[in-house]
């Protein structure tokens, strides 16, 4: 892309960011997003208040939060994530008797607290014992898992989606966060490139093309074409449509909401990497 052109779309992609983050300034609930549950992941079946659930807060302010940390947004919600841990760990719903608490709400919650500055590490390396966190300097424990994501994503096993996370791009999105760790980065960004090329143009949700667009973006690779057509599905309130990332994982039922795809719309207009 020719750098003039880039500038001249620079103006209308800040004011869509900064209008998304005065809709999800109004959104939250003393830093809590509620988050709703439809039988489409479209949310054209009508939608029920979810259950009150922490994960889609953590999403959220991993997503757009973490770094705007001064906003009053930001400030509310890692202290509502940090209220949430009990006995040092994370469980997805607030109600603790529903589920037990599970490696993906403990591995995202405590990389937002961990990134934001806040004092968990003595917690997190208790909790996450099973989990092996780069952000604690444990990468050397986690090889039989690395090995099992690089060959889920040479084999392509991960385009059917998987019991909770419906769409094939939240695999890559979640294994793009990867590569902000230098031993991991040279291992996974070719292989990631090549798999996030056959996915561009392939879906027209916003959570998918937020994904793709912040994923090409940290590669480095020439996604504008979705960015645009991102940037043209913003509503009147500064919000995007709602769109869910994650599902039950043995019955129907899709979580998301428009706060959650704003937060991801924000990272896809506006990302320089993970």
């Amino acid at each position: 892309m020719h750098p003039e052109r880039f500038n001249e779309k620079e103006p209308s992609i800040q004011k869509a960011v900064e209008q998304g983050r005065q809709y999800l300034e109004s959104e939250h609930q003393n830093g809590h997003f509620p988050s709703y549950i439809s039988a489409s992941r479209d949310f054209s079946a009508p939608p029920l208040i979810s259950p009150r659930e922490t994960f889609s807060t953590i999403a959220i302010a991993d997503t757009a939060l973490k770094d705007h940390p001064h906003s009053e947004a930001a400030r509310a919600a890692l202290q509502y994530i940090e209220n949430q841990r009990q006995q040092g760990q994370f469980t997805f719903f607030e109600d603790r008797t529903v589920y037990p608490p599970d490696t993906d709400t403990n591995a995202l919650g405590y990389s937002v607290l961990l990134e934001s500055g806040r004092s968990v590490q003595d917690d997190a390396n208790r909790i996450l014992d099973t989990i092996l966190a780069h952000l604690l300097g444990r990468g050397s424990e986690m090889q039989q898992t690395e090995q099992w994501l690089m060959e889920t994503l040479h084999t392509g096993a991960y385009q059917t989606g998987t019991r909770y996370y419906q769409s094939p791009d939240s695999f890559l999105h979640f294994m793009g966060r990867l590569t902000k760790f230098p031993e991991l980065s040279d291992k996974m960004k070719t292989k990631l490139a090549e798999q996030l090329q056959q996915r561009i143009k392939k879906t027209e949700y916003p959570l998918d093309l937020a994904m793709r667009t912040a994923l090409a973006d940290s590669l480095g690779i020439d996604n504008d074409f979705e960015k645009q057509k991102l940037l043209r599905l913003q509503e009147q309130g500064g919000s995007w449509p709602a769109d869910a990332l994650f599902r039950y994982g043995g019955k129907q039922g899709c979580f998301g909401s428009k706060a959650l795809t704003t937060a991801f719309s924000i990272k896809g207009l506006k990302s320089a990497g993970f």
